[in-house]
């Protein structure tokens, strides 16, 4: 067992070790879902795709490591900010490797289903962690996900008006990420506020000897106080009041647009919940990553068992290419819940925004006007 000192007046416990961490909890688990996708070939195709052998309902060849090497990238970067890989894996599943087919949908769905367990260990394991604030969002989010999938199979079933929506989607939430940057940047320099705060306790880290870290090791998000339609959260030193009734209303209307769209949800719901409630990163993982987990699970049965009941339509996904994604999903998103708190908000928020903008708006572009690549 290890602990870490903390100068911010927030009590240490001890904790884990990171090497305990990751081959205790996470290796099993990494291995376990890459083990689960090689089953779920043979049990779908009787093959195992990838390379030379195309994955059937993909309808393309891509090697495993490719897909493993995909959810990493996008686990750890979407982790960051308490969102699931799907925003950025969706569209680069659909652009690079050319699965665009409304399988796309369900699949991604696997791979937002597992691989944020990899950042709620992580993020539980540091603190991150509130159930009263996590719940009622997580309830709308289930009930928003038995309806996304039927949308995607009426108003989004042709590709161009789907890669349209989701370029909307990132144009949305890459406006969002640039202007919270900027106000952060500015609120940095100010004295003032979470940013500022976190380059005063990284700079007293370097000073003592230790990791830069900008937010102290262990730092809880605590419930303050439940009253009737009211629940106080509080984390280092600042409080913020929610109301379960508007969380689940908001939770409600981003499951449905995820589900659409095949995604975990985080996209949407961390912008809007910084917005409303003016949340930190740090904070806002408390009840993001729950959601996506929660909602992909459902959007998921509804996709496989639901849709087909009331009207027919099948969409099979590619489970073994989801879950090799989901392997390497896990992975990534565990790295970024250790290495959160040694990343000042405003730069998380600048890179994202610059990067989902861009994609966002090729494909709202390519709505309109012929492109001279193909997404």
């Amino acid at each position: 067992m290890s602990s870490e000192p903390s100068s911010s007046g927030v009590p240490d416990r001890p904790q884990i070790s990171i090497q305990r961490e990751f081959f205790v909890e996470q290796l099993p688990l990494i291995v376990l879902t890459f083990a689960a996708g090689i089953a779920s070939a043979y049990l779908q195709h009787g093959t195992l795709p990838g390379g030379d052998v195309a994955f059937p309902i993909a309808g393309v060849q891509v090697p495993i490591w490719h897909l493993v090497w995909m959810g990493a990238w996008t686990g750890y970067t979407l982790a960051l900010v308490g969102e699931a890989s799907g925003i950025f894996a969706l569209p680069y599943t659909m652009s690079i490797l050319q699965f665009s087919s409304p399988a796309v949908s369900p699949t991604t769905q696997i791979l937002t289903l597992f691989n944020p367990l990899g950042a709620l260990f992580g993020f539980r394991r540091n603190r991150q962690w509130n159930l009263d604030f996590a719940l009622w969002v997580c309830v709308g989010g289930a009930m928003g996900a038995l309806i996304g999938p039927f949308v995607r199979l009426t108003w989004l079933s042709d590709v161009k008006p789907f890669t349209f929506a989701v370029g909307l989607a990132l144009v949305f939430v890459g406006g969002h990420l640039c202007v919270a940057a900027a106000r952060g940047f500015l609120s940095r320099h100010s004295g003032e506020g979470i940013d500022a705060r976190f380059k005063a306790q990284a700079q007293a880290q370097r000073a003592a000897g230790r990791a830069p870290a900008g937010v102290p090791s262990g730092t809880p998000i605590e419930t303050v106080s439940k009253s009737g339609d009211h629940i106080t959260i509080a984390f280092w030193g600042e409080t913020w009041t929610v109301r379960p009734s508007a969380l689940f209303i908001i939770g409600f209307g981003v499951g449905i647009i995820s589900s659409a769209l095949g995604v975990g949800g985080g996209f949407l719901l961390v912008p809007i919940l910084a917005a409303l409630y003016r949340l930190p990163m740090y904070v806002v993982v408390a009840a993001t990553i729950p959601y996506v987990i929660v909602l992909s699970l459902v959007a998921l049965i509804t996709y496989s068992g639901i849709v087909p009941i009331f009207t027919g339509i099948s969409i099979s996904p590619e489970w073994a290419w989801g879950l090799f994604a989901a392997a390497g999903g896990i992975l990534g998103s565990w790295i970024a819940a250790k290495t959160q708190r040694f990343v000042p908000e405003y730069s998380l928020k600048v890179m994202l925004g610059a990067i989902t903008s861009i994609a966002g708006a090729l494909y709202v572009v390519d709505m309109f006007f012929e492109l001279p690549f193909r997404l």
